[in-house]
């Protein structure tokens, strides 16, 4: 059974609105990161981005992560899949 048109049109609508919230309220993995504003979630006006303990500790916490990821990854494929 076909759609009226004017359904369609409001479908259509609605997906675009649905489209553009997800792409407000998306989080971006490998693109530049965005500075936090007033009304954001992740904005904490007590964080100085010019403070170099702030900065170190976050190029620290990030490069242990990335090591952790690497060697899970590492025993998982050598211990379930290189038997």
């Amino acid at each position: 059974m076909a759609k009226h048109p004017r359904d369609r049109i409001e479908e259509a609508a609605k997906a675009k609105r649905d489209l553009e919230r997800m792409q407000e309220q998306g989080e971006k993995i490998l693109g530049p990161a965005e500075k936090a504003q007033p009304g954001d979630v992740s904005f904490d006006p007590s964080l100085d981005p010019n403070d170099p303990i702030e900065i170190w500790g976050k190029r620290i916490g990030r490069g242990l992560g990335f090591l952790f990821a690497a060697y899970l990854i590492y025993h998982l494929v050598t211990t379930y899949i290189i038997k």
